[in-house]
């Protein structure tokens, strides 16, 4: 079926302002996955765990994302994606900061088990919102997009992390210290822009003419309704 001109021009705006906005999410977020990684080459022995123990630590995150993920979303459907996308993020740094100074193991496994739980629903939560937004025919690129921000975060997240490491003795604090600290302050600063430059939707984007937001909306309710 060929695709309606309006609701393309329509989709492309959305495309411009608001795919960079989720993209910079998630390469936050999959930085801030790999950290632990880049942490591990000196917290392990500053720390006195066992490959055993830093295995578990490491795992309790996606356990607390798994368990959370579905109340995260309902919750974010609730709210709207503004307000549950800055919580998220907000939160989720909070904890990568208090991970940066780790006392010990049962410290370990608490705050990688809560970093799970309070960064749980991001990822589904944008492939629920661009239902929000956008006509299922245009989901598979934007999501396609969305993903792609993951291969820009493993080349940043690389250098970036052995840059950290290298700032080790810096301030009095170890590298691994640091490349928690400094992977932190993105989340943070994020979850504090979200709030200002992320619509709640559709309706809210002022970056859509009246005319775009009643054919999105009409499409959209179509759609539903089929």
């Amino acid at each position: 079926m060929a695709e309606d001109p309006l609701t393309s021009a329509i989709v492309r705006k959305i495309t411009r302002h608001l795919m960079p906005v989720l993209g910079v999410m998630y390469l936050i977020a999959y930085i801030d996955r790999q950290n632990i990684g880049y942490a591990k080459l000196q917290m392990v022995g500053d720390l006195g765990l066992t490959e055993a123990r830093y295995g578990l630590g490491a795992s309790l995150f996606f356990i607390g994302y798994l368990i959370f993920e579905l109340p995260s979303n309902l919750m974010l459907a609730r709210v709207g994606a503004r307000l549950w996308f800055a919580r998220i993020m907000v939160s989720w740094g909070l904890v990568t900061v208090a991970l940066a100074f780790t006392q010990n193991a049962a410290m370990f496994y608490t705050l990688r088990f809560l970093l799970g739980v309070l960064e749980a629903g991001l990822f589904p939560g944008v492939l629920f919102v661009l239902t929000l937004w956008v006509p299922w025919e245009y989901r598979g690129r934007l999501t396609g997009m969305f993903m792609g921000w993951s291969a820009v975060a493993n080349a940043l997240g690389a250098a970036v992390g052995g840059l950290l490491l290298d700032a080790n003795g810096t301030l009095g604090l170890r590298g691994w210290q640091w490349v928690f600290l400094m992977t932190a302050l993105p989340a943070v600063v994020m979850g504090l822009l979200t709030l200002v430059i992320l619509p709640s939707g559709p309706d809210q984007a002022r970056f859509l003419t009246e005319q775009d937001k009643a054919h999105l909306r009409k499409v959209l309710q179509d759609e539903q309704q089929r």
